[in-house]
């Protein structure tokens, strides 16, 4: 039993069955069967009887405490509200001090921020001297670096920045003749740059002048030169068309004439060919004439038939009235040879 339990009276009787309980139900309950399920119905109903009856105990003890709490809670808010409607009034008196010394002191460095800008637009001023020359001309920078030689830097407008004032002057002042002198510089050469780009200009135009001259002159020359090549060729395409039918002729003569020839010599060539053959056909006449002559010497009584010799003749190649007259040659003088013989 805890030293809790043994304050709280009212809870004596439960924690004391409680041993009881923990004693008589600590077992395992065969809910399987039915005298199981009953008998852990019949437990859990008992242990839940205790517990609904602690419950109902702990809400009558605690009523009296809870009513005792309310009333603490409420003395302790009243008085809290007295105490704040002391405190809260010197609280507001300090804070709205304090806001004031705040916004006193904000006041301050807003006018101390809005003056040191000012002096620092200032200097910026004399400095943007030099920013505002860089794309001007050298009179207008002259004009700048007069006007600088010109401002006068005041305490009263620049206090404690005097200092950067002054330094800004000589550096911008400073920056401002060398930028002159650069600018000067350019200008001359942009002034040379100009001048040659003229003279380049004067003579471009000289040139083109020149040329367009030259290409009068060249067009009028090409155009005489034209005419009397295209008189020449006229001539000459006249003189080649006269050579031209010329040789056309003297071609078609000279065709005529190889024609002529060549027809004269093809007669030539059969004429000489046809004695040739007529030579040789005669030749082998006379040949086998003679052959037959020296075989009837030879006491031959064979009488040579002239139509056999005739039919020779002509298988030779001979004319026919070439054979004609072979056949009657060879028959006149084997006549004269007979004769002969007989004689």
């Amino acid at each position: 039993m805890t030293e809790m339990n043994m304050q709280i009276q009212e809870y004596n009787e439960t924690t004391a069955a409680l041993a009881v309980l923990r004693e008589k139900y600590c077992t395992v309950f065969e809910v399987q069967t039915a005298k199981g399920m009953t008998a852990a119905r019949e437990a859990r109903a008992e242990v839940k009887g205790y517990r609904v009856a602690l419950e109902k105990l702990r809400v009558e003890i605690k009523a009296p405490a809870l009513e005792r709490t309310r009333l603490i809670d409420a003395e302790a808010k009243r008085i809290t509200a007295e105490l704040l409607s002391i405190e809260e009034p010197i609280d507001a008196a300090i804070k709205a001090e304090e806001t004031r010394k705040a916004e006193e002191k904000a006041a301050k460095e807003r006018a101390e921020a809005v003056r040191v800008a000012a002096i620092r637009e200032r200097i910026e001023a004399i400095r943007h001297y030099f920013t505002a020359a860089v794309n001007k001309n050298s009179v207008e920078i002259t004009a700048a670096i007069e006007a600088m030689d010109a401002m006068a830097l005041e305490e009263s407008d620049f206090a404690e920045f005097l200092i950067d004032a002054i330094t800004a002057k000589i550096q911008t002042r400073d920056a401002l003749i060398v930028l002159r002198a650069e600018r000067l510089d350019h200008e001359a050469e942009q002034a040379r740059v100009i001048a040659e780009r003229e003279e380049l200009k004067r003579l471009r135009q000289q040139d083109e002048e020149q040329k367009a001259e030259k290409a009068k002159t060249d067009a009028e020359a090409k155009a005489k030169a034209d005419a009397e090549a295209a008189a020449i060729r006229q001539q000459q395409e006249a003189e080649a068309a006269r050579i031209a039918a010329a040789q056309k002729e003297l071609d078609e003569r000279q065709r005529k004439i190889d024609e002529e020839e060549r027809r004269q010599k093809q007669e030539a060539d059969a004429k000489a060919k046809a004695a040739q053959d007529e030579a040789d056909a005669k030749a082998k006449v006379e040949a086998e004439a003679e052959a037959k002559a020296k075989a009837k010497n030879g006491r031959s009584k064979k009488i040579v038939n002239p139509l056999q010799e005739l039919e020779s003749a002509i298988s030779a190649g001979m004319t026919i009235s070439a054979a004609l007259k072979t056949a009657y040659d060879i028959g006149y003088a084997d006549g004269i040879k007979a004769a002969q013989c007989v004689a």
